[in-house]
C-alpha cells in the first residue's frame, strides 16, 4: 500500500513535468538520498518516505459486519496511516535555478492535485504541504545522508491499513426467552 501509494504520486507527477516541460525522460523516482551522488546528480525529482504516523483523529472502531441473518463478524480495527514525503529536485550547482524551476512546477502540481487515488486502493488520498523548521530540516537531511537540495515537504493523508482478517464470528440473537415462565 505505501509503495503503490508513492509509484502512484510519481507515475502522476511524472507524467505532469514530462508534459510541462516537454522532455521524454523519466524526471521522478521513488528512492532514498543516500544512493545519490553529490558529483552526479540526476537531474531529477526524488520521492522518499521520510515517516509514516497513526492517524488518531478518527478514533478506533472494530470492524463489524453482518454475515446474513444470523451471524457477524468482527475483526481488528483499520490503521489510519499519514505518510510524509520529501519531494526534493537533485540538480547540479550549475543547474540550481533550473531545480527551482522543476521544483515550482512540483508544488503547483501538488496544489493543483491535492488529492488522488492510488491504484486498486479505491481510497481517495489528499496531499498537503508540512512547515519544517530550520533545525527540524538539517536534522532530516543529515538522517537521509544527503547535502540538501531544493525540497518541500508533504504530508499524505489518510491511507487505511486493513488486514481484513475475521477476528471473531457472533451468532445474532433475534429472539429473547421469557424469564418468568
Amino acid at each position: 500500500m505505501i509503495r503503490t501509494t508513492l509509484s502512484t504520486l510519481s507515475v502522476q507527477l511524472g507524467a505532469y513535468l514530462k508534459k510541462e516541460f516537454q522532455i521524454q525522460r523519466e524526471m521522478v523516482s521513488v528512492k532514498p538520498l543516500h544512493t545519490i551522488s553529490p558529483q552526479n546528480p540526476g537531474n531529477e525529482i526524488c520521492l522518499v518516505l521520510t515517516n509514516v504516523e497513526r492517524e488518531t483523529g478518527a478514533g478506533i472502531a472494530f470492524n463489524r459486519k453482518t454475515l446474513g441473518a444470523s451471524h457477524s463478524s468482527k475483526s481488528s480495527p483499520s490503521w489510519l496511516l499519514n505518510l510524509y514525503v520529501l519531494i526534493a529536485a537533485i540538480y547540479s550547482e550549475k543547474q540550481y535555478e533550473e531545480s527551482l524551476q522543476v521544483l515550482s512546477s512540483v508544488i503547483l502540481f501538488l496544489q493543483k492535485t491535492h488529492t488522488f487515488l492510488p491504484k486498486q486502493s479505491g481510497i481517495t488520498l489528499a496531499i498537503e504541504p508540512v512547515n519544517l523548521s530550520f533545525s527540524e530540516l538539517s536534522n532530516l537531511w543529515s538522517i537521509c545522508g544527503s547535502h540538501y537540495y531544493p525540497s518541500v515537504v508533504c504530508k499524505i493523508r489518510v491511507l487505511t491499513a486493513n488486514a481484513g482478517e475475521i477476528r471473531q464470528l457472533n451468532t445474532i440473537v433475534t429472539q429473547t426467552a421469557d424469564r418468568y415462565e
